[in-house]
């Protein structure tokens, strides 16, 4: 085969087929809606997809250890309420959000000890521990948002700030996801996270240390559920209870989805940032600029998120399947 050929081949596999998708879905926008083609709005969705991305990043390990989350969004609005509380308090803003992160931290906590001491279901787990934290946050806040009538300049320059043109927010979240790319593809963690979603017993067999990987990825994923509740009162100038209905769908399909990417199958952190993009940039593409109504829009991501629930579906169930019929390899148990 041709050098050319080989190339077109590789670049159209089925783990780069979204990144088309994304891109072809962004061309039309751009033909359809000529101020989807200024600079701003591409700028306003990286702002989005990054707040989204660093939410929903925790979550993506959560899936690929073959477990669920659906708390983060409520730990992040519990985190956003529990900042505006602390600066209308008195507290500084160096340390307002610490307190926050590390309180709605707790939570993932809770969550991972009721999963991995108490053999919860996890979709049950983080249910309960979603529910008191929206209820505390509600309780807090008195069923309403608590208005910040200063926003922390530095929390301000990290979401709205730029340098070169490109916002302050990505450079951060770029960062967040090279290292996390490094620890899920080159270190032993990486590949003790996928051994426990694709076959538990077998991973258990091999000396995985199941309780301490699970509840290390509940922790992580609520201590960043948390950072992107502090940095949403940038965009909102409060902290909202409500926050986390904001937040559910596309955080949880930007992670189902972005298993698509790069590992077919596989949630990864790269995955998940081309989801979150995609999703950010669907969401203002179709409702603020084409004027698609809303519901539509939702529809469309329940229908992409199913999507991806399904390959994830059947990549586990080849890889069982495939594993029943072959001799298992030992995997290391030296946790990273």
């Amino acid at each position: 085969m041709s050098k050319p050929r080989s190339l077109l081949a590789a670049l159209f596999r089925p783990q780069y087929i979204l990144l088309w998708v994304l891109l072809v879905m962004v061309v039309v926008f751009m033909t359809v809606s000529p101020s989807f083609r200024t600079v701003g709005n591409f700028m306003d969705i990286l702002r989005a997809s990054g707040i989204i991305a660093v939410l929903v990043l925790g979550l993506t390990w959560i899936v690929a250890a073959g477990e669920i989350d659906v708390s983060f969004p409520d730990v992040a609005a519990f985190s956003s309420v529990i900042t505006a509380v602390c600066i209308q308090k008195g507290m500084g803003w160096a340390a307002a959000p610490v307190v926050a992160i590390l309180a709605g931290t707790a939570f993932g906590l809770l969550s991972g000890s009721l999963v991995v001491f108490f053999k919860f279901p996890s979709l049950i787990a983080t249910i309960a521990v979603a529910t008191v934290a929206k209820a505390t946050a509600m309780t807090i806040g008195k069923g309403g948002p608590i208005s910040v009538e200063a926003v922390s300049p530095t929390i301000t320059f990290l979401v709205h700030g730029t340098v070169g043109g490109v916002p302050v927010l990505i450079f951060i979240v770029a960062a967040i996801y090279v290292g996390f790319a490094y620890l899920q593809n080159c270190t032993m963690l990486g590949q003790h996270l996928y051994a426990l979603g694709e076959n538990r017993q077998a991973a258990l067999e091999a000396g995985i240390r199941e309780k301490k990987i699970v509840l290390s990825v509940f922790v992580l994923s609520a201590l960043l559920a948390s950072c992107g509740g502090v940095l949403s009162i940038a965009s909102f100038s409060s902290g909202k209870p409500g926050l986390g209905s904001e937040y559910f769908i596309d955080g949880m399909t930007a992670v189902f989805l972005g298993a698509m990417i790069i590992k077919a199958g596989k949630p990864n952190v790269f995955g998940t940032l081309i989801g979150a993009v995609m999703l950010s940039a669907l969401g203002i593409g179709l409702t603020p600029i084409i004027g698609v109504r809303e519901y539509i829009g939702d529809m469309i991501k329940g229908g992409l998120m199913i999507f991806g629930i399904v390959i994830i579906a059947v990549s586990r169930y080849r890889l069982t399947h495939k594993a029943s019929r072959t001799v298992p390899v030992e995997l290391s148990g030296a946790d990273s």
